[in-house]
């Protein structure tokens, strides 16, 4: 009491509320002008445990295969499918058992009433003889089925051709050059996507009205993926005829019109890492940053680069991920030695946090994490570490510059150069290195060794892989347009990379300059926010904690005359998954969300190990007549999430 009537008496107390408030500012200004304004760095999905987050085959272990995949090793391009479906199989968490036909006889095959679908991988179905009558007869008392290879013509393929939606074909192939899934097929659907490498791969057909063509090639003239009514069942049959890494959403999408409802778990996150960044600016000039703007390399990064970036952030609501470099020296053998400029670190570091972003590693220096058993041959210069420890030191330095240029910056991924880590390097960050959660590389081969290629999960030892998908402009790159759209469909991700000095070498588009390949970058956000306008924006830390929760997920599906029900083994606090109605219209949820994405195709949020949703009657084409008449894109709960 005494302090407030001496408060109220007191005649200065406006001034010093005044003095408090520009105190307050000066306190903020300050933390900025350090780089110290953090508030963006909350992250709203954080990692689990390492003990809590489960690899995907640990995960299945336990999971009954509900799928039969009939395979004969010995014809030609049966190895590459069968590769390509098995990680399809363990990403979609569909339990599946593998029987080849070459060492168990067609009458010896399991009873197809033990599962829900059966997968052929053969293009010749000759092999299975009579079990081909059985297999459709099957189907026709309500079995699913999908050809997975494209068919050869054979007697075997005649006899079934007319059950499976095909009218006639001279079983002459035609080349596949590009592929166009239906708009309400597929995100990103309605425009054609070029297929690297075409060959004649794809079976020419005729189609009855029985068919529903859901991809075609981009002549038009060629069905790529139909459905087709079989009875009381469904056949789908995929005639791409190639099977890369690159194609795994289409044939993923395909399994999913399978069944009355099909459903499996995605990651839901896009994330956006500048490697090399922040790190030592080259002084000087670059040729054609010279030529378009007439500013140093430094002036350009600060006046012209980071401001086009932020204006792209806004817009779209990226949030990016940079990668420290702290020198760009190439000593491996001496202990690591402090970077003494400071100043960029502080400054550039402080720009990306306060822009709602992150900062992980990228390397001490640019030497990859490789022994000298590694041969770099005419790749790359870079110098080689003598031992595991030198490579564990060289990461520790990074870590202590980090936290002492950006206290509050706590990076957790890390970066390899180049993509470039041996399975030793790989195994010090496992082991040595527990600040480092997440390694983020590439998700494309290159048909070199070098290259760390990854799959997205949660490996042996705890740490979150994290493959990039796509990099820089992307102007005129097909591959990666590809696995862009193929990835969406698959796993509901985008992972993508620039480098600032992309503008300072004409391999990477410098010639073309910085506007040209600024304007390539947002027409691949443009295309995003457009393909999948539900994804989260995340940071490189936000997208791995999703992964963890992707990772051991599994799926139980059971469908009723009036629900489907959904039991999640391993459900943590969240869980997305893709899930497609194909009889039934999704009607209101319990323990969950649902958004329509396109088609028959939803988006579904779990937030119980056990969620309900409604089946009204009605098929695709109803609920896809009734989105495109009211504009809505909502089913239940749902709206844009950012973490």
């Amino acid at each position: 009491m005494r302090m407030r009537s001496f408060w109220k008496r007191f005649r200065w107390r406006s001034l010093v509320r005044v003095w408090a408030v520009f105190m307050a500012m000066a306190m903020v200004l300050f933390a900025e002008s350090m780089g110290l304004h953090y508030g963006a760095t909350t992250i709203k999905l954080h990692y689990l445990d390492r003990n809590k987050a489960i690899p995907e085959r640990n995960a299945m272990a336990d999971v009954k295969p509900r799928n039969l995949m009939l395979i004969d090793s010995s014809q030609e391009g049966v190895s590459e499918a069968v590769d390509m479906f098995d990680r399809i199989f363990l990403d979609m968490k569909v339990g599946t058992t593998v029987v080849d036909v070459v060492k168990t006889p067609a009458s010896a095959l399991p009873s197809f009433s033990q599962y829900d679908t059966v997968v052929v991988a053969m293009p010749a179905l000759d092999p299975l003889g009579g079990a081909l009558s059985r297999l459709m007869t099957w189907v026709k008392r309500g079995g699913n089925v999908m050809f997975a290879m494209t068919p050869s013509k054979t007697g075997y393929f005649d006899a079934i051709s007319q059950s499976i939606g095909v009218d006639a074909t001279s079983g002459d192939c035609k080349m596949t050059k590009s592929i166009i899934p239906e708009s309400d097929f597929m995100l990103g659907g309605g425009e054609a996507y070029k297929i690297t490498d075409p060959f004649e791969s794809s079976m020419a057909v005729s189609l009855s009205d029985k068919a529903t063509v859901e991809a075609v090639s981009g002549s038009g003239h060629v069905p790529l993926i139909w459905r087709a009514a079989t009875g009381k069942g469904t056949s789908v049959v995929c005639n791409i005829g190639i099977y890369g890494k690159v194609m795994r959403g289409f044939y993923a999408s395909a399994y999913s019109l399978l069944g009355s409802a099909a459903a499996y778990p995605v990651i839901n996150g896009a994330a956006f890492y500048l490697d090399d960044f922040p790190s030592p600016v080259p002084s000087g000039n670059g040729k054609y940053i010279k030529r378009d703007y007439n500013m140093s390399i430094a002036e350009f990064y600060s006046r012209v680069w980071w401001p086009d970036l932020t204006k792209l952030a806004e817009r779209y609501g990226i949030r990016f991920t940079g990668v420290m470099i702290e020198n760009y020296g190439d000593d491996t053998r001496d202990a690591p030695v402090r970077q003494s400029d400071d100043s960029q670190f502080v400054y550039f570091g402080g720009l990306l946090l306060k822009q709602n972003g992150e900062i992980g590693y990228h390397g001490y220096n640019h030497q990859p994490l490789v022994l000298p058993n590694t041969d770099y041959g005419n790749e790359y210069d870079y110098v080689q570490w003598p031992s595991r420890k030198a490579m564990a030191d060289s990461l520790k330095e990074l870590i202590a510059f980090q936290k002492e240029m950006l206290p509050a910056a706590n990076g957790s991924v890390y970066v390899p150069p180049s993509n470039v880590m041996s399975s030793e390097g790989r195994a010090v960050i496992g082991r040595s290195v527990p600040q480092i959660r997440t390694v983020a590389s590439t998700y494309l081969p290159d048909g070199s060794h070098l290259p760390y290629v990854q799959e997205f999960g949660v490996a042996s030892d705890g740490v979150v892989e994290e493959p990039r998908i796509v990099s820089g402009s992307m102007v005129g790159d097909s591959y990666m347009h590809m696995a862009a759209v193929s990835e969406l469909n698959m796993h509901f991700v985008s992972t993508h990379f620039m480098h600032p000095d992309d503008l300072l070498d004409p391999d990477r588009g410098a010639a073309e300059g910085w506007a040209v390949y600024r304007d390539g970058f947002e027409r691949y956000l443009r295309w995003l926010e457009k393909s999948a306008p539900s994804i989260r924006m995340q940071t490189g830390s936000g997208t791995a904690a999703a992964i963890q929760r992707y990772s051991g997920l599994t799926v139980d599906l059971k469908t009723h005359q009036r629900d489907w029900t959904l039991d999640l083994g391993n459900f943590t606090d969240e869980a997305w998954l893709m899930f497609r109605a194909n009889n039934g219209v999704p009607g209101a949820v319990d323990g969950g969300s649902i958004t329509h994405l396109v088609g028959n195709l939803y988006l579904l949020k779990a937030t119980s190990g056990t969620v309900r949703i409604e089946r009204k009657q009605g098929h695709a084409a109803t609920a896809q007549a009734a989105a495109r008449n009211s504009g809505t894109a909502i089913v239940g709960h749902a709206r844009k999430e950012r973490s």
